[in-house]
């Protein structure tokens, strides 16, 4: 899929906007609330540092706040505009981040079990073993290895059915599949050299992917984004297979 498709998608330039399906802020909003929801059922641990809520002046300028510390402009790290009914947030307050639930398994190990459930590394399955950690979609996202930064294979993906993931792949979730979607569009339509670490062995830690800033449209918006990019993603396989 050309980079260029995705990077219209998430600037807001692929479907139209609809002033009656809300706001990203709106949607953000939720996400918190969700999150607060969680949090005090100890099914996910709160933010380091705490949420943050990212919105614009009426100068235009972008600011953040950290609890009830002052905001701070972030112009500077905001790529590109976005429209009225959207936000920017970063990523760890729009996912719920999974890690803990990882569990690497080595090749001797995998050699001996059977195979029947997929088994996910950074770059997506690479091997099957015989019992699953999850059993729902979520967005994975490779944490290490040469891919994060030349790209070869879309880093981010969603996993579907019931799957096991090793330390390799970061494993995060959402209040929608839609929004799981749509978040791994954005990834994989930006480049990750500024949030990666290392050279030899490049490393995007849960860190720094967490302080990503993520375009949030509404969720309806969203919603046809994906269905959009799914479109292009079949007609671009029909012209393969034709020219094959």
């Amino acid at each position: 899929m050309p980079r260029a498709v995705l990077q219209q998608a998430v600037q807001g330039n692929l479907v139209p906007q609809d002033p009656a399906e809300g706001t990203g802020s709106e949607l953000v909003e939720h996400i918190h609330e969700e999150r607060r929801q969680l949090v005090a059922e100890k099914k996910i641990k709160p933010i380091k540092g705490g949420e943050s809520t990212i919105h614009r002046d009426s100068a235009g300028h972008w600011f953040e706040t950290h609890g009830k510390n002052a905001a701070v402009c972030i112009d500077d790290e905001i790529p590109f505009d976005i429209p009225d009914s959207w936000t920017w947030a970063r990523f760890n307050n729009v996912l719920f981040n999974r890690d803990s639930e990882r569990i690497p398994l080595s090749s001797n190990i995998r050699k001996k079990l059977t195979k029947k459930y997929d088994y996910y590394g950074a770059s997506g399955i690479i091997d099957q073993v015989d019992k699953y950690l999850f059993a729902k979609p979520l967005l994975l996202i490779g944490e290490d290895g040469a891919n994060l930064i030349n790209r070869s294979s879309p880093i981010a993906f969603i996993a579907r059915g019931k799957y096991w993931v090793n330390n390799h792949a970061h494993v995060l979730d959402a209040v929608s599949e839609t929004l799981l979607e749509y978040c791994s569009i954005y990834v994989n339509s930006i480049s990750l050299y500024p949030y990666v670490t290392g050279t030899a062995q490049p490393k995007l830690s849960q860190e720094r992917m967490g302080v990503i800033v993520v375009p949030v449209p509404p969720l309806a918006e969203q919603q046809r984004i994906v269905e959009k990019v799914a479109e292009f993603r079949s007609l671009i396989g029909e012209r393969f297979a034709a020219a094959s």
